[in-house]
């Protein structure tokens, strides 16, 4: 049996949350519910769940749920955790979509009841087991290691091996996080930074850009101010008051230059803006400079 993992199950319904815990107690001995809609944000918080289980019977609840808990908890972004989702048999082209996206972690087909628990209990042990392999360093810190060795003079024993390191080391390609929701963007962007030596990754709100940095830190995020769920500003925010994210350089991508957008941009943390129609030699530089660390 695990033990020591916290497991939150939320729900509307009292006898779902029952069965989905029974299911679950033979594998995993911390297992709590929540299943009042008006303490959500405190039983999060108060379980610190490493996998959450969204057990409602309606899609749209699940999405109100956990979009609820981005927008009121100011913990939820800091704590890092997997979400699976269960759902039924007409949701699922629609969760499918969702997990794709970064929404959620993974789903379950589980209306009408399969009677299929271990598919469940193996769902969260897969998440344990991603949520024990997150604290992955980004690819310049990966790259950046053997560089600060070679850097200390008691450690010149260590060189080569350092050296040898190095080598593949810097074949390590830096990940670039977009958050923007528009698709038509993701492909301007994709063409626009084509001959970059990156990995671009897309999140399409706020909440799948927070959930997004506990599974692969970026090393730079370019973020749209107007997102449909948090806006840009408020995200950009809410990562840089999390320790091992705030270093991570922002830079604003709007089609707005009021001063009080980039006002409070910049108090949030953003390093720059980028305004669209993007300038593709301007915005090329602008990633170019913050990737090689040498941004003003």
């Amino acid at each position: 049996m695990n033990t020591g993992h916290s497991i939150l199950v939320a729900t509307e319904m009292i006898s779902d949350a029952d069965l989905v815990r029974k299911l679950l107690r033979d594998e995993f001995e911390n297992v709590v519910t929540s299943t009042n809609p008006e303490q959500a944000v405190e039983d999060f918080e108060k379980h610190r769940p490493e996998v959450l289980i969204l057990a409602f019977n309606n899609l749209e609840k699940a999405e109100r749920y956990y979009l609820g808990l981005y927008r009121l908890s100011s913990l939820v972004h800091a704590l890092p955790h997997r979400t699976l989702i269960l759902c039924n048999k007409d949701n699922l082209r629609r969760v499918y979509e969702l997990c794709k996206k970064g929404y959620f972690d993974d789903y379950i087909l589980f209306w009408p009841m399969p009677h299929d628990a271990t598919r469940l209990q193996m769902a969260v042990h897969r998440a344990l087991h991603q949520m024990a392999s997150t604290a992955i360093p980004s690819g310049s810190e990966i790259v950046a290691q053997p560089r600060r060795l070679a850097d200390k003079d008691e450690l010149a024993p260590q060189l080569e091996p350092a050296r040898a390191v190095q080598s593949p080391a810097e074949r390590f390609r830096p990940v670039v996080l977009v958050v923007e929701d528009d698709e038509f963007q993701h492909k301007i962007l994709k063409r626009m930074l084509a001959e970059m030596n990156i990995d671009l990754i897309f999140a399409t709100t706020g909440t799948a850009a927070l959930a997004t940095l506990h599974k692969r830190r970026p090393d730079l995020i370019l973020m749209d101010v107007d997102l449909p769920d948090i806006g840009g500003v408020e995200t950009t925010r809410r990562l840089k008051s999390v320790e091992q994210f705030a270093n991570i350089p922002v830079v604003m991508i709007t089609g707005r230059s009021e001063k009080a957008v980039v006002v409070e941009s910049l108090k949030a943390g953003a390093s720059d803006f980028a305004v669209k129609p993007f300038d593709k030699d301007v915005l090329l530089a602008k990633v170019r400079s913050f990737l090689s660390g040498t941004q003003p």
